[in-house]
């Protein structure tokens, strides 16, 4: 892991009261530590939509380049691949 950078941050007066709830509240050990846990939550949402954008693109060149097949061939592929048995249709 790469070596932790000292950032300076300047909140409103009402942010830094809710931050120093959060820590008071025993949830975190630092002001420093609440707020970096919400950022990394914000940067690890942003990374899993950035995947997520990245497969959707994935199947929407899929489908413009004729790479298609029938739902219930699909799912079947689905099932087999998991080696589950389909239910009943």
């Amino acid at each position: 892991m790469a070596e932790a950078a000292k950032v300076t941050v300047t909140l409103e007066p009402d942010i830094e009261d809710f931050v120093r709830h959060q820590t008071e509240r025993g949830s975190f050990a630092s002001s420093s530590d609440y707020i970096e846990t919400v950022l990394r939550e914000r940067y690890e949402r942003e990374r899993a939509r950035e995947r997520l954008d990245a497969e959707l693109q994935k199947g929407i060149d899929d489908v413009r380049a004729g790479r298609v097949m029938p739902i219930d061939e699909a799912f079947d592929s689905v099932y087999e691949e998991l080696g589950l048995k389909r239910p009943a249709r």
